[in-house]
């Protein structure tokens, strides 16, 4: 009888901890061979959130140092800005989707936040494109509006931090590993 308690308490406390574990389990080591979320759709995401503050600040300061905007310039710089927020869009959906399918709501929550700053810097960008049709292009109203992208694009990226701490995912790292 003694023996059968003792095994009975055994597995309780396995099947109590096993519960505990899985149901965290999206934060820990293994989460990415789980397939609880992808690091990858995480660090992708944040590559092109900088990618495209960086093409911003880049066009920012090309606009503040020019009286004429050579149209070449602009449509490369709108071009590249566009296509690091279409990029970060989908990684996130993929991370949505993920965390949607393991019932993640604090995740699926902040990336709908981080969803609804890249809506807004998409509108500015829109603005964007409309100044940058017009010949001659206005330096000073695209640049107000690469400014106002910034904001959005900034505030993405601060939602983006606390989303990969909240997972547990290291910021990506900028150097190349060794192989061996």
């Amino acid at each position: 009888m003694f023996r059968h308690l003792c095994f009975l308490v055994i597995g309780f406390c396995a099947v109590a901890s096993v519960s505990s574990a899985s149901a965290q389990s999206w934060k820990h080591a293994g989460s990415k061979a789980a397939g609880y979320y992808s690091e990858y759709h995480g660090h992708s995401s944040h590559s092109h959130l900088y990618g495209a503050q960086s093409h911003a600040t880049h066009y920012s300061n090309y606009l503040s140092t020019t009286t004429t905007v050579d149209p070449s310039v602009a449509r490369i710089a709108h071009d590249s800005i566009g296509n690091h927020l279409n990029k970060t869009q989908q990684h996130l959906s993929q991370m949505k989707n993920q965390l949607s399918s393991h019932e993640n709501k604090e995740g699926v929550e902040s990336i709908s936040e981080i969803e609804g700053h890249l809506q807004d810097a998409r509108l500015h960008h829109a603005d964007l494109n409309k100044i940058t049709i017009q010949k001659p292009i206005d330096a000073k109203a695209a640049k107000s509006t690469v400014d106002s992208l910034q904001l959005s694009i900034n505030k993405a990226i601060a939602g983006h931090a606390s989303l990969l701490e909240l997972l547990g995912i290291q910021k990506p790292t900028t150097k190349e590993k060794e192989s061996k």
